[in-house]
């Protein structure tokens, strides 16, 4: 029986829609996040699950008083829309927060699948980034939510990368860089994640993520 869970897991991950060939982030600067219950009604419900172990991440969301001291705390351009309020399988919170903040969901599990490897326990850069999307402190907050809850570390990431996305992080401009910030560069926002600067020191992370993507990394045998 152990034997055959992969299988089955491959095939479910198989009938998982493909966007190959799509935009990968929708809409320009002035283009606002969808709501928790719209970005829900997107998701594509399956019991698909390759990380078991992060299923008490996946079903905490932050409380009132938690979400009130993110926003105190951060300078996170989008914060006031970074909620984590959703619960589901690993696969449906990563399509949850790309639906809200209207980029593809194949990119955001590519990035995962780069950060993570999908597992929500994960810790790197000596203790200080956390979860699906490394997270990283001190640059961004808030701990504990970044750590213990998907939804929340999700949303985050897809809040940080419209942001960048959408010309909304003018300070890029103002330390060494590749070249010069502006709106709509898919590329240079994912790379910037993991360098913290534009178009610099970026190219093998990018490279990564879009290996994953154009693999699909997430539906095939090596993902388990």
């Amino acid at each position: 029986m152990r034997r055959l869970l992969p299988a089955l897991l491959l095939a479910l991950l198989l009938a998982l829609p493909s966007t190959a060939g799509a935009a990968l982030i929708h809409g320009g600067p002035k283009t606002q996040p969808r709501s928790d219950r719209a970005a829900a009604k997107l998701v594509q419900r399956s019991s698909f699950e390759p990380r078991p172990d992060n299923h008490a991440a996946n079903h905490r969301m932050p409380t009132r008083a938690q979400l009130r001291d993110f926003r105190r705390r951060s300078d996170m351009p989008n914060k006031r829309w970074v909620t984590g309020h959703f619960t589901g399988t690993t696969d449906e919170i990563l399509q949850w927060g790309a639906h809200k903040w209207r980029i593809e969901p194949d990119l955001l599990r590519a990035v995962a699948t780069v950060e993570s490897w999908w597992h929500m326990y994960t810790v790197g850069d000596g203790g200080d980034s956390f979860g699906l999307m490394q997270v990283r402190r001190p640059y961004h907050c808030c701990e504990p939510l970044t750590s213990q809850a998907t939804a929340f570390n999700v949303d985050y990431y897809g809040g940080i990368l419209r942001a960048y996305h959408d010309g909304k992080q003018p300070w890029l401009n103002q330390v060494e860089r590749g070249r010069r910030y502006r709106a709509g560069d898919v590329w240079g926002s994912v790379g910037v994640w993991a360098s913290g600067r534009w178009h610099l020191n970026d190219q093998e992370y990018v490279a990564k993520v879009r290996q994953r993507l154009a693999e699909k990394t997430w539906r095939t045998d090596r993902w388990f």
